[in-house]
């Protein structure tokens, strides 16, 4: 009999909310409170999640975000920023005890067969990335490919970032529907306007929509299509389910608390650098 897992579409959130929502899920499972969790969602208005690490002022033209009802949020997984807009967001919460492989690029291969079948669900053949880097320098998550990420046809079609907490994993990941790459690149920073139209240009010959290879795929069809593909390739019973009670009261206090900041990373390490601590 497979393990039964749980399957979560937590609806329209907004920015916070939803990168709350996976550290949440992360910490109930890590503590034995909830089974392995792929959830998917999507977002109340146009967001722009940051890799952990990034530098905002630097690479993200704020204002100008602010402007056109863009949100920012921070999120708990590396990487470069993403352009929540008609597109598929997916997270995915496991452990070493129900099979994920130690070490990030092993755990990325693993979890690569649960995508590629995801895809085949809708038509659409995939592969794992060789992992060409881009030349031009962006902010931008899909300017690059890494081994983390999935191509057809040598397009770029999921990007996906990791984070480890002991023994679990959190993976989060985007798989664009429509292009929204113009209006992506006008919000980033870079040194000039030909550069910027240097890196757009480049961005698109190398990464296409999903709606190219699969155009009358609604976001329903990719949900369903998830949670066909993961449980086929994890051979897992993905049930539906719903958030406990106990995660949505963390999850709304993170919101509140960490992501509804910019800045938690470098409170974070503040926090650690300070004094009798």
């Amino acid at each position: 009999m497979p393990d039964t897992y749980r399957f979560l579409d937590t609806q329209i959130q907004d920015a916070a909310l939803n990168m709350a929502i996976d550290e949440a899920v992360l910490l109930h499972h890590l503590q034995g409170q909830t089974p392995p969790t792929l959830r998917v969602f999507r977002w109340s208005q146009p967001s722009i999640s940051l890799g952990r690490f990034q530098q905002v002022e630097r690479e993200i033209l704020v204002e100008l975000c602010e402007q056109r009802g863009v949100a920012l949020v921070r999120r708990p997984t590396g990487g470069r920023a993403v352009y929540h807009r008609d597109e598929f967001t997916y997270s995915f919460v496991s452990s070493k005890a129900y099979g994920i492989p130690a070490g990030i690029v092993a755990a990325y291969a693993y979890l690569a067969q649960g995508l590629i079948a995801a895809l085949a669900e809708l038509g659409v053949p995939a592969e794992l990335s060789e992992g060409r880097v881009s030349k031009e320098p962006s902010a931008a998550c899909f300017a690059s490919s890494t081994q983390a990420d999935l191509t057809s046809g040598g397009f770029k079609l999921i990007g996906s970032a990791q984070v480890w907490k002991e023994d679990a994993l959190l993976q989060q990941g985007s798989l664009p529907l429509d292009d929204r790459s113009a209006e992506f690149y006008e919000l980033l920073r870079f040194p000039n306007e030909d550069t910027r139209a240097r890196a757009l240009e480049q961005y698109r010959e190398k990464t296409t929509p999903l709606h190219t290879f699969a155009p009358q795929a609604t976001w329903k069809d990719v949900a369903r299509a998830f949670r066909s593909g993961f449980s086929a390739a994890l051979r897992a019973d993905f049930q539906p389910g719903e958030l406990t009670l106990s995660e949505w009261k963390l999850a709304r206090q993170l919101a509140d608390e960490k992501y509804s900041k910019l800045t938690w990373m470098a409170e974070q390490v503040k926090l650690v650098d300070a004094p009798g601590h």
